[in-house]
């Protein structure tokens, strides 16, 4: 849960799942949350292996993010928590 259960780490990997994605187009994929959060996050998942950072020899300089075969296995957990929050939502009525 110390790995997975801070904000706004399921929706970074969930992001990450299809292919890598530079910073700031994950910036605007998560909306909410400020870049220093998404940075902060980012560390983090690296730190514990679950996504790989890629610095990019583009001028400008750029850094993409990609998942790990490490990462990809806490997509399944993700997935049925989503499943789980869109039924009790619709439930809910909410």
């Amino acid at each position: 849960m110390r790995v997975l259960g801070g904000k706004w780490t399921g929706s970074i990997l969930w992001h990450l799942r299809d292919e890598p994605v530079r910073f700031n187009d994950l910036s605007r994929m998560i909306g909410g949350a400020s870049k220093k959060m998404i940075a902060e996050r980012l560390r983090h998942l690296e730190e514990h292996g679950l996504i790989r950072r890629q610095v990019m020899a583009t001028a400008p300089v750029s850094v993409q993010y990609q998942i790990t075969d490490h990462g990809r296995t806490a997509l399944g957990v993700l997935d049925m928590l989503r499943t789980w929050s869109e039924r009790h939502t619709a439930e809910d009525g909410m």
